[in-house]
């Protein structure tokens, strides 16, 4: 049985490559795209998410998740690594044929995670943002996630979030 993920991100250069893999494992059922801010705008997370299902004929359900965090300032996304795009400034088209499902990232995770109880893998590699909406308005998903696998970075290491520390793991 492959394992069913949805994959919460801020597709940056990184996260592209991280995507692309998943969809090609054989032992991966990617369910969901989930976007939020941090490498890229939440537009552009969410367009880079988009076109990265259109390139490469995904099946994965795309959602725009959260655009800024619950409790600190945004602060801008990492364009000095990822470029103005997010996606290292390839050319992109101005519109895509496909647009995002019109659930919030924060309810379709609550949605899936209902639907295939004990079955879902939260894969978080972006801000903890959309986790944290779905666990305040339904706590109760908890018990129903199989796992959750985070790609962390530091929490306020001083004064800074993300990876910003010889420790962190990009």
């Amino acid at each position: 049985m492959n394992t069913k993920v949805i994959f919460d991100t801020d597709p940056g250069i990184d996260d592209a490559m991280a995507i692309l893999f998943a969809e090609a494992s054989s032992k991966i059922e990617l369910l969901g795209i989930t976007t939020v801010f941090g490498n890229a705008t939440i537009e552009n997370a969410t367009r880079n998410a988009l076109y990265l299902k259109q390139r490469f004929n995904m099946s994965a359900t795309v959602c725009t998740g959260a655009n800024t965090p619950l409790n600190i300032a945004a602060g801008e996304p990492t364009t000095f690594v990822h470029g103005q795009n997010g996606l290292g400034d390839i050319a992109l088209p101005d519109t895509l044929p496909i647009t995002a499902d019109a659930r919030s990232a924060h309810d379709f995770i609550i949605e899936t995670v209902r639907q295939y109880p004990h079955e879902i893998t939260l894969i978080a590699v972006g801000r903890l943002t959309n986790l944290a909406l779905a666990l305040q308005k339904a706590p109760d998903i908890v018990a129903l996630v199989k796992e959750v696998v985070v790609m962390g970075g530091a929490f306020g290491h001083n004064g800074h979030t993300g990876n910003v520390s010889p420790y962190a793991e990009a």
